[in-house]
């Protein structure tokens, strides 16, 4: 027999899957209505690159979003939409007459072993060890456009997070950072849970301007790098 609080937890997510499905075909409807052409993709069918398209338009919360943004590039524009989409035709129609237009958001491009890798994150990219009990062993430096170095840091710690000025206001102001600009193109970084800072303590968390990278050199036999939560 089911107790109360399973009930209750059932009852809701009963109640939030109906407001997403409501959610959906509101929005088809109002797609259906305007003088464009859409096709829907169920965002676990998304395998390869969007392209050929002049706008995304995705329904649901921040990781349908996040997710729709790692299959593009920065020409096309992305509408988010929540579950609750009473200002959605409103805003859809703005955009259609020109009479909005989208902002830019900075986002990383991150390189492994010299190797740009496909995905560009929108919100934050956390390196650390597969495993959130052991000690991830690195070392970083912020490196310039003219070569130049800042001090290089060695790390035991929980991992690295480098966020955009989008993902400040996500996991890395959780974690202790700050808020940015939301049209700021510079990243923050943050050691996590470093242990034994001592003389690089005032290192552990800092800026890198838009023309400036972070250069990593890991230590361990395992790492993984999480870009935009667990993807």
């Amino acid at each position: 027999m089911q107790s109360v609080r399973e009930l209750l937890v059932l009852r809701y997510l009963e109640d939030r899957l109906k407001v997403h499905k409501d959610a959906i075909n509101f929005c088809q409807d109002v797609l259906g209505k305007k003088p464009v052409e859409w096709e829907p993709v169920f965002r676990n069918n998304l395998s390869r690159p969007i392209s050929d398209v002049d706008m995304v338009v995705t329904v649901g919360g921040d990781g349908t979003l996040l997710q729709a943004s790692h299959f593009m590039d920065d020409s096309i524009p992305v509408l988010g939409v929540n579950s609750d989409p009473t200002q959605a035709e409103e805003v859809l129609d703005s955009i259609i007459e020109g009479r909005r237009a989208p902002s830019q958001l900075s986002r990383m491009l991150i390189h492994l072993n010299s190797e740009q890798l496909p995905t560009y994150a929108l919100n934050d990219i956390l390196i650390a060890h597969p495993c959130p009990a052991s000690v991830s062993r690195f070392s970083f430096k912020v490196k310039g456009n003219d070569q130049s170095f800042s001090p290089l840091v060695h790390c035991r710690s929980s991992g690295l997070r480098v966020s955009t000025a989008a993902g400040s206001t996500a996991a890395m102001l959780s974690a202790g950072g700050f808020p940015m600009p939301i049209i700021s193109r510079d990243l923050q970084y943050l050691v996590r849970e470093p242990i034994s800072a001592g003389e690089t303590s005032n290192l552990m968390h800092g800026m890198v301007k838009w023309d400036q990278s972070v250069d990593l050199t890991w230590f361990c036999k395992e790492g993984v790098i999480y870009v935009d939560g667990s993807h």
